[in-house]
């Protein structure tokens, strides 16, 4: 068995049986249904090829979006692209010329997949340096009518570079409606591979997050003024390799291209 198939079938445990029931009084057996997600994307395809279409969609434009952030976001295969060996890579590049130029990518799902409730799970590889934010994050669908904050926004992971530490974070509007409330925790990461995984339960509406299986926050409606998880407003993925803004100018010692990998991302 290999590696993507024990991840996919270690993660449908307790979601499907495996094995055949048999019914009652002698019957013959019959098979479940096998596991299905509701959204998963392996990243399997040629080298320097597009991220799925039918999956992905990007944001354009930046150069000091979320709080002074320095890259500009494109779509173009220099900054994301299938790296041949089943990862999404996210590639962060700088140019100097009389002023220099950050570009990199930010992926969404808007428009593509989103979900109420479930399992959101990835495994990701960070390059953890100074100036670098990148980021695995969700957000309402009903953010471009009502804005943010009130359409939510749920940060399963993000590094600021300056630590070896991922912050995550449950933000609900304040009673302005014009900045945020945050409930968070830090936990310690390094450039190696990490599987993250957060469950919005759709018995409580909280949440709870999971670095390699192992539990390390929960977040109930309870814990927060102004919870909007609870709606039946669906949240939406990102995916963005950011520069500056929270994290501060890259040093120059930070040498680019640096790289986000994503092995895959899938939803149940």
């Amino acid at each position: 068995m290999n590696r993507r198939t024990f991840l996919s079938a270690a993660a449908a445990t307790g979601a499907t049986a495996a094995l055949a029931q048999c019914t009652s009084c002698g019957g013959t057996a019959t098979a479940r249904p096998a596991f299905r997600y509701a959204f998963a994307d392996d990243f399997e395809g040629p080298a320097g090829s597009a991220p799925d279409p039918s999956k992905w969609a990007y944001d354009l434009g930046g150069g000091g979006w979320g709080g002074k952030e320095l890259e500009v976001y494109t779509s173009s295969r220099e900054n994301s692209f299938l790296d041949g060996n089943g990862n999404l890579v996210i590639r962060a590049t700088k140019s100097v010329q009389t002023t220099t130029v950050y570009r990199s990518a930010r992926l969404k799902t808007l428009g593509k997949f989103s979900k109420y409730h479930g399992t959101f799970e990835a495994r990701i590889k960070l390059d953890v340096a100074r100036g670098l934010w990148p980021a695995w994050w969700m957000i309402g669908v009903n953010f471009p009518k009502v804005g943010w904050p009130k359409c939510g926004e749920v940060d399963i992971l993000e590094n600021y570079g300056s630590s070896f530490l991922v912050n995550t974070s449950v933000h609900t509007p304040d009673n302005a409606g014009t900045n945020v409330l945050t409930d968070q925790s830090a936990i310690t990461v390094d450039d190696e591979w990490h599987t993250w995984r957060v469950w919005w339960d759709p018995v409580s509406d909280g949440f709870t997050f999971y670095k390699d299986g192992l539990k390390y926050l929960a977040v109930e409606p309870e814990q927060m003024a102004n919870w909007c998880y609870g709606s039946g407003v669906p949240m939406f993925m990102v995916l963005n390799l950011a520069i500056g803004g929270s994290a501060g100018t890259p040093p120059d010692s930070v040498q680019f291209p640096v790289d986000l990998l994503v092995d895959y991302v899938r939803v149940w």
